[in-house]
């Protein structure tokens, strides 16, 4: 894997917590005076920077196992859940499949929709795990939408895609998925879903501004851009027939304007990284570095791991339920070890495994969660 002399900024820390933000990769630095190069060539620029924008499309779909025909960009997977939910048309009596524990992003789209009788259904977790049971449970004739994170943010558990897809396949439904907890640490068939989001500055280890938004245009063709500018269209008339265009017949058709070409460039550095590791060769890293911190943590004692132990049900994150969530986290800082504290006010510690970690980080977070007061 990558060593912390990689990063930038962590050479006497032990960095945790990928699953908020990732440290920046040295060869950003790179990527970055590559784009103020490129944005210093006038007319030319935007050529290079289009060349830039294909690249990194080309990546993503290697990464999502996708046509990169399919791929667009956003600037944040809550955009893309916003472009399903203004894409789409609705009627009273449809309703949307959601998980209680899903990120806000995944919810708060959907309310808008309640004052036209759209009804959002809610999977209560079991013990910290939503099954698809109780998922296929709410799906009936009238579910337009099943979204569900491929790895909970909250939880640290990892659904089953082709289990969750053959579900929902089974319906009328849509099934829009948020991977920014799985891309880029564990294998992810977006083409198993209709819509996948995934955010950019966490295990893709780029930064915010971009987003990856995959359109699976065969399955759900009426989903339509809730908004529109120049760069949405393929052919337009000109100021002889101002109001003629065309859309786009891919993914581009999602992204009305500029992207933000610096966190593409540096998304591209920070895909090239990835992808040369191999996918593969960092879901097992992972999966042996979360399996070594549950299996400590199970060892420890007086914690409430919310996280599964089967390596199928799990990614990069360990999460725990704890009322002394913040004493914990400022404890650990006070150790030079960066983990991930509260969200939205619930007790959560997230504990997340990443390229730069080793079986050396998880023992030094052990031995400093084992030395703090009686849980």
């Amino acid at each position: 894997m990558l060593s912390r002399s990689d990063f930038i900024g962590i050479d006497d820390t032990t960095h945790l917590c990928a699953g908020g933000e990732a440290p920046m990769l040295r060869s950003h630095q790179s990527a970055i005076e590559q784009f103020t190069h490129d944005k210093a060539m006038g007319e030319m620029a935007r050529s290079r920077q289009a060349d830039i924008i294909e690249a990194t499309r080309t990546q993503c779909a290697e990464l999502l196992s996708v046509d990169a025909s399919d791929i667009g960009f956003v600037s944040s997977a809550s955009e893309g859940i916003n472009i399903v939910a203004y894409g789409l048309d609705w009627a009273a009596g449809d309703n949307i499949v959601i998980a209680d524990v899903e990120f806000a992003s995944g919810i708060y789209p959907w309310l808008a929709l309640q004052s036209r009788g759209v009804e959002l259904r809610i999977v209560k977790h079991r013990n910290w795990q939503i099954s698809l049971d109780d998922i296929s449970a709410h799906i009936d004739n009238r579910t337009r939408v099943v979204l569900i994170s491929h790895v909970s943010m909250f939880t640290g558990q990892r659904i089953s895609l082709p289990a969750l897809s053959k579900l929902v396949r089974q319906s009328n439904a849509a099934l829009v998925l948020d991977t920014t907890h799985a891309a880029g640490v564990v294998t992810v068939d977006a083409s198993l879903a209709d819509v996948v989001v995934t955010s950019c500055y966490k295990w893709l280890l780029g930064i915010h501004g971009t987003a990856v938004f995959y359109w699976n245009r065969h399955r759900l063709p009426q989903l339509k851009p809730p908004f529109l500018g120049w760069n949405s269209v393929s052919a337009a008339g000109g100021w002889q027939q101002p109001t003629q265009m065309s859309l786009h017949p891919d993914a581009l058709r999602f992204t009305p304007g500029n992207p933000a070409f610096l966190s593409i460039y540096i998304l591209h550095n920070a895909l090239n990284t990835l992808l040369k590791l191999g996918i593969d060769n960092i879901e097992r890293h992972a999966l042996s570095l979360t399996g070594q911190l549950w299996t400590g943590l199970a060892s420890l004692g007086g914690w409430e791991i919310m996280t599964p132990f089967d390596e199928p049900s799990r990614a990069g994150n360990i999460c725990l339920m704890t009322d002394r969530v913040a004493e914990v986290a400022a404890a650990l800082k006070a150790r030079d070890v960066l983990v991930w504290g509260t969200y939205a006010g619930d007790a959560r510690l997230r504990i997340s495994c990443h390229v730069y970690n080793t079986p050396a980080d998880v023992d030094i977070c052990l031995q400093a969660l084992d030395d703090l007061p009686a849980r």
